[in-house]
Parts: C-alpha cells; sequence; structure tokens
C-alpha cells in the first residue's frame, strides 16, 4: 500500500493562474515521492485508495544503484494514462529541504523549482477539468511537509 502522509484541501475552487507551493524534505534514503492534485474519491473510496482521477501526478524516482533519478508526469482518469519521463533536475540531494511552486492553468501545471522568476522546469498538458480538484496529495518518501500554501490569482477572479 502506498503511504501518504500528507492531504490537504484545497480552500476554494481553483482557476487559471493560481499555484500551490511546497516546502518539505524526504527521508535521506527516499526511493521515491510524488505530488497529486486529486478529484473527488468516488463514494465506495476510502482514503488508503489511490483516487480514480488524478488531474496531475509528479513523481520523483531515485534509483541508487545507478546513482540516477528521473521525472514521471502523468495522469488517471481511472487508469493511469501514458507517462512522461524526464531527467530529474529539480532534486537530487535528498537530504536537503525542497521548495516547489505548481502554477495551475485551464490547459496546462507548470512546475518551479524555489520561486516562479524562470521558466518552469517541468510542465503538463492536463486533460481532466482544473475546478473539480478538490485536494493536493503527497505519496510516498517525506519526512516532513514544512509548509503548503495555496495562492490564488485575484486578477482572473469575477466579482
Amino acid at each position: 500500500m502506498t503511504k501518504r502522509p500528507f492531504t490537504a484541501k484545497f480552500p476554494k475552487t481553483p482557476e487559471n493562474g493560481d499555484e500551490v507551493l511546497i516546502r518539505g524534505k524526504l527521508h535521506n534514503d527516499a526511493r521515491s515521492f510524488s505530488v497529486n492534485f486529486c478529484l473527488p474519491r468516488p463514494p465506495h473510496q476510502t482514503e488508503h485508495d489511490t483516487p480514480s482521477f488524478i488531474l496531475y501526478h509528479f513523481k520523483t524516482i531515485y534509483d541508487d544503484a545507478s546513482n540516477a533519478s528521473r521525472v514521471v508526469q502523468n495522469w488517471k482518469n481511472l487508469h493511469w494514462q501514458q507517462e512522461e519521463v524526464f531527467e530529474n533536475r529539480w532534486h537530487v540531494d535528498r537530504s536537503k529541504t525542497f521548495r516547489v511552486i505548481f502554477r495551475l492553468h485551464e490547459d496546462c501545471i507548470k512546475m518551479f523549482v524555489n520561486s516562479v522568476d524562470h521558466p518552469p522546469d517541468y510542465e503538463f498538458s492536463v486533460q481532466l477539468p482544473l475546478d473539480q480538484v478538490e485536494s493536493i496529495e503527497l505519496w510516498d518518501d517525506v519526512e516532513n511537509v514544512e509548509e503548503i500554501s495555496f495562492r490564488y490569482d485575484n486578477r482572473t477572479r469575477k466579482s
């Protein structure tokens, strides 16, 4: 069973331009870590079941045998969809605290390391509706979550 050390509900419906900031620490021997933007679970699912619908799954896999690591991005619509795999450029030293920002858009999610004053480190086209995202889940080898912030882009809000 996948460990789910942290779940946070969005305080309000996410919209284009909103951001989620996460600061945390992985176990020094972490094998994997993922951030998941989840739609509501069907009534028969428990919090220990993998959600049926995940708008965005951002996973980092560490391979100590090859001294390499990779990032996997995909989404879930009842079944896991095609993965996009990249070299891990964002968090190689698992002993250090990480800080990431996910900027949400209607058509994609952009991931930034440390700040948003540079081009995104990763980007993923989304296939499910952004306004149905209910929670964010951090899975696997998280030692602790130091901060999670939901930043709403009030410039795009309707009065």
